[in-house]
């Protein structure tokens, strides 16, 4: 397959379709030619396309470079809510949730009703308050009474 014969928006949508079926290696390839030949030209990269590279990459050994270029991705298009949910994944790649789940609080606040960033966040889950909230979370007293009430309320939240 020869990827010169694409446009840069089929090589995106190409990408973005290999990301959905997490098909890395084939979303790996077509996002790199994407992002080479915005580069060759000495040409910015869109911020969305960029995530998509940067996300492709923390599927690779180069995790911190994704990291990198999604975070730059974020500065230049801070309320695009696609960006802040390829963040959260290379944060959960990089086994940090806590990053990951603030990631996706500063997505919803850029866009409350993305649906994908919801979803993620119903996924993550979100801590319940503490029980005694002048203690701090690892106090025994908080552990053992949001245990206790985790137990008598079940999942549901507060």
């Amino acid at each position: 397959m020869d990827l010169r014969e694409y446009s840069e928006e089929e090589l995106l949508a190409a990408g973005r379709e290999a990301i959905k079926r997490e098909q890395w290696p084939r979303a790996t390839e077509f996002l790199t030619a994407y992002y080479e030949r915005y580069s060759s030209r000495g040409d910015t990269v869109p911020a969305s396309g960029l995530a998509s590279y940067a996300l492709c990459l923390g599927h690779s050994p180069q995790w911190k470079r994704g990291l990198e270029l999604c975070k730059k991705a974020q500065h230049a298009d801070p309320r695009n809510p696609y960006i802040y949910w390829a963040l959260a994944n290379l944060y959960l790649l990089g086994r940090s949730r806590k990053e990951a789940l603030e990631a996706v609080e500063k997505g919803l606040r850029a866009a409350p009703d993305n649906f994908i960033l919801l979803r993620m966040r119903r996924k993550l889950g979100v801590r319940q308050p503490l029980p005694l909230p002048f203690l701090d979370r690892k106090h025994g007293l908080n552990i053992r009474l949001g245990r206790l009430m985790h137990r008598l309320r079940g999942n549901a939240a507060a």
